[in-house]
């Protein structure tokens, strides 16, 4: 098992000064089953004050490396309705608060299976530059979408020095999530949690790239801030059930993991806000909610898409249907513009940040009922799911 790198930083990393903002961002999802760009939906946005980019899960490591694109939050200016998702608050006795209380320990386990990923040569040349992490001993890693996504060529760069070359067996374009495998037997793995027992006030450590720094990977403590996050992004999609640290995440750390008191993975850090707005406000994707389609992805599988484009702005409660694609599922099933997706199976729709969600629940290939409103009434439509072209 290759021992864990001479050093890590324990401190958080100072976040870079780059300036970037959503002016500056390129909106590439055309993923339509959460929403697609619009000059009239932008122009609504802007009317209504969001903010410029706010939140960035950046690829990149360094200023001015920011290649593979990032995620951003946008906010409202007016402090009555800046809101972001809702926090799930259980209380329980602090006796039964789990604790990190050997840090060495963790680092001690999970840092061999935890590996810098680099794109195109990395920020040095252009490239970027994010992490991942090991979950099986033939060489299947797990990161982020968006810090392979347009990448020629991949590395995996392990904490004993090695290096690999990485393909991408999958990603996932609308949960921001790849599966990696380099060729290689034997490899230290990390242990994968339960996020559904996670509660706010939890220790967790983070373990990434962060900046691309040299000397080995960066380590952060915090405890989790909030649960059931919905983080909405500059690519018109959403992270659904995200759970919010303070432990510093930086550019780099996207696709790292969110680690419990006893290593083992809860959350993939995906976004953090940025630091001229926020301190501390980081995003992971739950590992409980990543895991179906991390299977489908390791698989060759890709996840359910039903075809629909969903007008973010709409105050309905559901996912009110802006455009309905040719031949798509829901255009099979006669769903129709101006519906509105109140369920998906057993899945309640109450915003458009729950569709896609709703429909990874289910595999290519299923029949499920959707129900919508249609002038007044509920109406159920049987569609039979396929494979997202959004993902590759």
């Amino acid at each position: 098992m290759p021992p864990p790198p001479p050093s890590w930083h324990v401190d958080p990393v100072p976040p870079p000064g780059d300036d970037t903002t959503a002016a500056d961002a390129t909106d590439t999802d055309t993923d339509t089953d959460a929403g697609a760009d619009d000059p009239n939906a932008s122009a609504a946005r802007d009317r209504h004050g969001i903010r410029h980019a706010v939140l960035a899960g950046i690829a990149g490591g360094l200023v001015g490396a920011l290649v593979a694109g990032g995620l951003f939050l946008a906010l409202d200016d007016d402090p009555a309705t800046n809101t972001v998702g809702s926090t799930q608050v259980i209380t329980r006795p602090s006796s039964e608060v789990a604790r990190t209380g050997n840090i060495a320990a963790i680092l001690a386990k999970d840092v061999p299976a935890v590996v810098a990923v680099v794109a195109d040569g990395g920020p040095a040349t252009g490239g970027g530059a994010g992490t991942g992490f090991v979950i099986s001993e033939d060489g299947v890693i797990v990161t982020n979408n968006h810090v392979v996504e347009g990448a020629s060529t991949i590395e995996a760069r392990f904490s004993d020095g090695t290096s690999l070359a990485a393909r991408v067996l999958g990603n996932d374009v609308g949960s921001d999530l790849a599966v990696l495998h380099v060729d290689a037997a034997g490899l230290p793995t990390i242990a994968l949690g339960d996020s559904t027992t996670v509660q706010v006030g939890d220790d967790v450590v983070a373990i990434g790239n962060a900046l691309a720094l040299e000397g080995g990977l960066s380590v952060t403590r915090g405890i989790v801030s909030g649960l059931d996050r919905t983080v909405p992004t500059s690519r018109s999609t959403a992270l659904s059930g995200a759970i919010q640290t303070d432990a510093a995440i930086n550019p780099g750390n996207s696709g790292g993991p969110l680690v419990d008191s006893q290593g083992r993975v809860i959350g993939i850090n995906t976004a953090i806000a940025d630091p001229s707005g926020a301190q501390n406000v980081g995003f992971a994707i739950p590992i409980s909610q990543a895991k179906p389609i991390i299977d489908a992805l390791r698989a060759g599988n890709r996840p359910a898409y039903l075809g629909v484009t969903i007008d973010t702005e709409s105050t309905e409660a559901g996912a009110f249907v802006r455009n309905i694609g040719e031949g798509t599922p829901a255009a099979r099933a006669g769903m129709r513009t101006g519906d509105v997706i109140v369920s998906i199976g057993d899945s309640p729709v109450t915003s458009w940040e729950q569709l896609r969600p709703a429909i990874r629940e289910h595999k290519v290939g299923e029949t499920v009922d959707v129900v919508v409103e249609r002038d007044g009434e509920k109406v159920t439509l049987r569609v039979t799911l396929e494979e997202d072209p959004g993902t590759s």
